[in-house]
């Protein structure tokens, strides 16, 4: 399995937080997701390992490296790029196997 984890930094949050979430809960609902989980930084306890500094992270799981690249090249991922990539200052990927 696959696990995809996007975290993404926004210029706006007040005004983008929702638009983005939105559109992250479309994404992850592409024909070769097995599952995915969309959310916000935790109130859990400030410490110097924990990074709270992001507004969204999305985890995406496939069954298999194959259904991730099939995932990068959906339309429907793509359009979520072109369609939010201006809302966001950063977004740093990590992708790992179980």
């Amino acid at each position: 399995m696959i696990v995809h984890q996007v975290f993404f930094w926004l210029h706006d949050p007040a005004k983008d937080l929702k638009t983005v979430m939105d559109g992250c809960k479309k994404i992850a609902q592409t024909k070769s997701v097995k599952d995915y989980k969309v959310g916000v930084p935790a109130g859990t306890q400030r410490r110097e390992v924990v990074d709270h500094s992001f507004h969204i992270s999305l985890t995406v799981y496939f069954d298999s490296l194959g259904d991730h690249d099939l995932y990068q090249t959906d339309p429907v991922h793509l359009q979520f790029v072109e369609d939010h990539k201006d809302k966001w200052s950063r977004v740093k990927v990590y992708d790992f196997e179980v």
